[in-house]
C-alpha cells in the first residue's frame, strides 16, 4: 500500500516557503525588506507547474493499491477517504469565514484562524505571533493549491465508488425494460446498480423567471458563452465547452445559491448543483482561467458561510412572490 501511503501524505502535506518581499515601491533597502509566506510552489502556476502532474501521478499509483484489496479491505479505506473529504469540506469552510475579495494583506495568525495546522501538516510554519507576512498572493495560492488537492481527491473517491457501486449503463436499463422477467443473479444482488435516470440531479430553472436572470449576470460571459448559456439554462442544451464567468468566483456560486433556496432552481439537491457548476462553468478574475473545485463550491453553496461581499443579485420577496434585484458593485469589482 506504498502507493496510497505516498498519495495521502502528500496531500495532506503543506511545505511552505518563507521568501523575502520588498516593502517598499521605491529602489531596495536593506530595512525595507520583510519576511513572507509562500506556497506558488505547489499550485500548477508559475514555476510549479510539476505539482499537479506529482498528484495526479501519485492519485493513480493509490488507486493501483486499492484495486488490489478485497471487498472489505475497499470499503474499509473507502471510508477513511471519505472522512479526509470531510476535512476538506472544513478547511474549505474555515478558508472563507476569514476570506475577503477585497483585502491585500491578511492577520499573521490567518493559517491558524483557518486550522490549516490542526486539520494538516504544514511543515516550516513559524508560531503565530511571528510577523511574518501573509498577502493576498500566499493565500491565492493556497486556494489553489487546495483546489489541486481536493480535486484529486474527489476524483479517487468516485473511483472507487463505482467500483463498490457499479452504475447501470444505459444499454443495461433498456434491455431490462424488454425482458423484466430476467433476474438478477447473486452479485448484482450483493452489490446493486443504481438504475439509469438520464434526468436525475439536473438543475431545473423557474421558467418565469429565467429572463430576468440572464439578463443580472450577462456581462460576465463573452456573447458566445452567454449564447450557450441560455440554452443551457433553457433548453438544457449542453455546451461545446466549459462557460467562463469573468468575475469572483464565488459570485456565480452565490448567485445560484439563492435561486436555489429561493425555489427558483429545483430537481436537485445542492450537491447535485454544485456538480453541475463544476461541470459547466470556469471563472476567470482577468489574469487566468480557473477551476471551480467541488470543496470550494461545498462551503458556498453547502454552508451557511457569508462569503460573497460584492453579490450580482439578490432574491427578495414581495407579498410572499420572490423578485430579482441587481446590487451595486463595489468599486474594486467595478469592471465585472
Amino acid at each position: 500500500m506504498k502507493g496510497l501511503t505516498q498519495y495521502l501524505t502528500r496531500l495532506q502535506t503543506f511545505n511552505l516557503r518563507i521568501i523575502t518581499k520588498n516593502e517598499l515601491k521605491s529602489p531596495v533597502k536593506e530595512d525595507g525588506q520583510k519576511q513572507a509566506y509562500s506556497l506558488a510552489h505547489e499550485t500548477h502556476y508559475y514555476d510549479s507547474f510539476t505539482f499537479n502532474s506529482e498528484i495526479r501521478v501519485l492519485k493513480d499509483m493509490a488507486l493501483i493499491d486499492l484495486l488490489s484489496l478485497n471487498d472489505t479491505s475497499l470499503k474499509r479505506e473507502f471510508e477513511q477517504l471519505k472522512k479526509l473529504k470531510e476535512r476538506f469540506k472544513l478547511i474549505w469552510t474555515n478558508f472563507h469565514q476569514h476570506y475577503s475579495e477585497l483585502r491585500a494583506e491578511y492577520p499573521s495568525n490567518f493559517i491558524f484562524s483557518i486550522q490549516l495546522d490542526y486539520l494538516f501538516i504544514v511543515n516550516n510554519l513559524q508560531p503565530d505571533h511571528s510577523d511574518i507576512y501573509i498577502g493576498e498572493e500566499f493565500v491565492e495560492s493556497l486556494h489553489d493549491t487546495l483546489k489541486i488537492r481536493d480535486k484529486f481527491l474527489s476524483e479517487l473517491i468516485s473511483e472507487v465508488d463505482e467500483i463498490l457501486h457499479p452504475r447501470e449503463t444505459f444499454e443495461e436499463w433498456m434491455a431490462k425494460q424488454k425482458s423484466p422477467e430476467q433476474v438478477e443473479d447473486v452479485t448484482a444482488e450483493l452489490t446493486p446498480k443504481i438504475p439509469y435516470n438520464p434526468d436525475a440531479g439536473r438543475p431545473k430553472f423557474n421558467h418565469q423567471y429565467i429572463d430576468d436572470f440572464l439578463q443580472l449576470i450577462r456581462t460576465y460571459f463573452s456573447e458566445e458563452h452567454f449564447n450557450q448559456l441560455t440554452t443551457l439554462i433553457k433548453e438544457d442544451d449542453q455546451p461545446a465547452s466549459q462557460l467562463i464567468f469573468n468575475g469572483n468566483s464565488n459570485k456565480l456560486a452565490d448567485a445560484f445559491k439563492q435561486l436555489y433556496e429561493a425555489n427558483l432552481i429545483v430537481g436537485c439537491n445542492k450537491a447535485e448543483l454544485e456538480k453541475w457548476i463544476l461541470k459547466h462553468f470556469l471563472y476567470s478574475n482577468g489574469d487566468k482561467v480557473n477551476e471551480y473545485s467541488e470543496g470550494w463550491l461545498s462551503a458556498i453553496i453547502s454552508s451557511d458561510t457569508k462569503v460573497c461581499k460584492s453579490p450580482i443579485l439578490e432574491v427578495r420577496m414581495k407579498d410572499k412572490v420572490p423578485f430579482l434585484v441587481p446590487t451595486v458593485r463595489n468599486k474594486k469589482n467595478s469592471k465585472y
